[in-house]
């Protein structure tokens, strides 16, 4: 199993996770539930092979489970909403 599989089994434990490598590189992601799809994800290789990439994709990932369950996450969990500061602009 390589590290990205590891890191997505530990961090959907409650599903379980297959993945399927893509002719790309990448990995084609599937939770399933009682055997039921629940969600899947084709992922690129650049997003399995960085840490922080990894991260974004597990935090959208349970953004779609939280929509999907009819809540909504915090703002303050959603990483886009935190990546940079929105620009400011001085008028002279």
């Amino acid at each position: 199993m390589i590290a990205a599989e590891k890191v997505l089994s530990a961090a959907f434990p409650e599903f379980e996770v297959i993945t399927a490598p893509r002719p790309d590189g990448g990995l084609l992601l599937t939770l399933r539930n009682d055997d039921r799809e629940v969600i899947k994800r084709a992922l690129s290789k650049g997003q399995t092979q960085t840490d922080i990439q990894l991260e974004w994709v597990i935090s959208s990932v349970r953004r779609d489970l939280a929509l999907e369950a009819g809540m909504s996450p915090a703002i303050a969990r959603l990483q886009s909403q935190s990546r940079t500061g929105l620009p400011t602009y001085e008028y002279a």
